[in-house]
């Protein structure tokens, strides 16, 4: 039966499916909130099309996760949205459950999981996931999947942790091209044979009636909804159509410029999509091949000679093998990570010469302390962090080059590499929407030396830890129309007074 490659596939329950006192296959959709590329979902297919029963697509959203807001919650509900319209147009049954007080729907899952023959759900290693999932296993009493379908190479097949990047990439170099040929389909609900029968858990919708998004203002429900609303609605949209649209714009006006310009705060050349992979609203494998697509990249350009090198490997543009250098091997070396490390998220987790340089450093003077507050609302002196801290605040979002220049800023005006640490972490799963996520912490860790090297010469405060400025940062690149947009200034009514 496996077509979804068993290198994706762990078995939490390895009981099997009893046909004869069940009714249907659930898929449990929790972090790839989409129903195209999506192996997960295929998985949860293969087995309905084995078993000759029908699919339920079971998607809840709780109220208490942590760093809850409205923000996140519209987000989320975008997607949502969108997920109900498309299956609403296959076989398979969507049952969408959203929670109007915490742990309403605590034991849903369980009831829904009673006539089910199979369980599969999403493999995703951080945030509050993986102890969700196995919490459920007490409530799963039949055959349990999880189903990795987070980036291009499973992320639970390499043998050791990689603590720099160059060996990480040399890893994938050897591995990648075995992959790139297993691909997840791409509208997967389309070979799915049996239509789901609603009487099968009519019972259930008694107790936890299903959203209806038909009939149901998203923003005036959320208005009512008793939820952290200081962290205010990103004009972000989420949901599968905004990602395409972000994709295919950035194709037509970011792509080609990528290399040279998508550090630069005052281009658009990034590719803006870090909030939809969060989300799962859009796969790494649809953005590869539409990518791959759009610059006549194919498997035979692969130079072989150039194993390990960010450049030359490919044996595409400069824009491909730098986008691909940054989709690939940066985001996947995050969730490599987070799967090898449990304490990922914690100051420990960091190299031995980044804790020695800290350690020797954290009691040096600071010419400037600024404590969690004043940080939030950009109440600093330095007029481009706050308005990198502005964006972040307002928008979701921080431009990738001054996310580094924040969090280096962070360190330097903290008492201690631990407090600016849990700034760091507090400010971003709090307000960013690509936060809480394995190339999030990523981002974090690197700013205090994770798969980086020593630096020199050493200095105070950092130590080795590779050193940014403001002032360098403005010689670089020219700022005043991004500090335009979002100095203190010009958000006045936005920040706290």
């Amino acid at each position: 039966m496996v077509q979804v490659p068993i290198s994706r596939i762990t078995t939490l329950n390895d009981s099997q499916p009893d046909i004869k006192n069940s009714k249907y296959v659930v898929y449990w959709m929790i972090a790839f909130k989409r129903v195209e590329y999506n192996f997960a979902l295929e998985r949860a297919i293969e087995w309905a099309n084995k078993l000759s029963q029908p699919l339920v697509i079971f998607e809840p959203l709780i109220l208490d996760y942590p760093m809850s807001s409205i923000r996140f919650h519209k987000f989320t509900l975008d997607g949502m949205k969108e997920v109900s319209e498309t299956i609403s147009k296959s076989n398979a049954f969507y049952y969408p459950f959203v929670e109007t007080k915490p742990k309403e729907s605590e034991h849903l899952l369980g009831e829904l999981a009673k006539k089910a023959s199979v369980v599969v759900t999403d493999d995703y290693p951080t945030y509050f996931v993986p102890q969700m999932i196995a919490k459920a296993s007490g409530d799963i009493n039949t055959r349990y999947e999880l189903v990795d379908s987070n980036g291009l190479v499973p992320i639970r097949l390499a043998e050791k942790e990689y603590v720099r990047a160059h060996d990480f990439r040399r890893y994938l170099h050897k591995n990648l091209e075995d992959f790139l040929i297993e691909v997840p389909e791409a509208e997967p609900l389309n070979q799915l044979n049996k239509e789901f029968n609603s009487n099968f858990i009519e019972n259930v919708f008694n107790t936890w009636k299903p959203f209806d998004f038909k009939n149901t203002d998203i923003n005036s429900f959320l208005d009512e909804l008793e939820i952290d609303k200081s962290v205010e609605v990103s004009h972000i949209e989420g949901g599968r159509s905004k990602a395409i649209n972000r994709m295919n714009s950035f194709i037509e006006n970011g792509f080609d410029d990528y290399a040279q310009h998508r550090s630069n705060p005052s281009k658009d050349a990034s590719s803006r999509l870090s909030p939809y992979f969060h989300f799962g609203h859009i796969s790494t494998h649809e953005v590869f091949e539409v990518i791959s697509k759009y610059d006549r990249w194919s498997l035979e350009k692969i130079n072989p000679k150039m194993v390990g090198r960010r450049e030359g490997w490919w044996g595409g543009s400069a824009n491909f093998e730098s986008f691909m250098d940054e989709l690939i091997t940066w985001r996947e070396l995050g969730y490599h990570t987070c799967v090898r490390r449990a304490n990922y998220n914690q100051y420990s987790s960091l190299p031995e010469w980044a804790l020695k340089t800290l350690a020797e450093h954290s009691s040096d003077k600071r010419e400037y302390l600024y404590n969690l507050d004043e940080l939030t609302y950009s109440q600093t002196h330095d007029e481009i962090w706050n308005a990198a801290q502005n964006q972040l605040r307002v928008e979701g979002t921080i431009q990738n080059y001054l996310r580094m220049l924040w969090g280096k800023k962070i360190l330097e005006w903290t008492p201690n590499p631990q407090l600016a640490l849990s700034y760091m972490i507090n400010l971003n799963d709090r307000f960013s929407l690509d936060g809480r996520d394995p190339n999030s912490y990523s981002g974090v860790f690197w700013i205090l030396g994770r798969y980086d090297r020593a630096w020199g010469p050493e200095r105070d405060i950092y130590g080795k830890i590779r050193y940014m400025t403001s002032d360098s940062t403005a010689r670089k690149f020219k700022l005043n129309s991004y500090l335009q947009k979002w100095g203190n200034e010009n958000l006045t009514s936005l920040t706290k007074s």
